[in-house]
């Protein structure tokens, strides 16, 4: 199956290099993106795999597609400032 371009792993990190506590930041291989400037997400169950297919959309209109579990959209969203939001798996 094809991921049509979306990156399977991804990093949450709070704390720069020093140790400090930051906004959190969303980075992968060849991405790094701080929550903030997420401007909202969008994503849709892969029916063959069970995963979802998450777009993080970017105040400057690009994105960053990831391919994730129902587990990490959710810390993903919690992380994008949505701490009420909790998604769970379709009926």
């Amino acid at each position: 199956m094809e991921n049509k371009g979306y990156y399977s792993t991804f990093t949450l990190s709070y704390k720069d290099y020093k140790g400090a506590l930051i906004d959190p930041v969303i980075h992968g291989g060849s991405y790094s993106i701080p929550t903030k400037n997420v401007d909202f997400l969008t994503w849709k169950r892969n029916m063959e795999t069970g995963k979802y297919w998450l777009k993080l959309h970017t105040m400057s209109s690009k994105e960053i597609r990831l391919q994730v579990s129902i587990e990490e959209l959710n810390t993903i969203m919690k992380a994008c400032g949505n701490d009420e939001c909790i998604f769970g798996e379709p009926i």
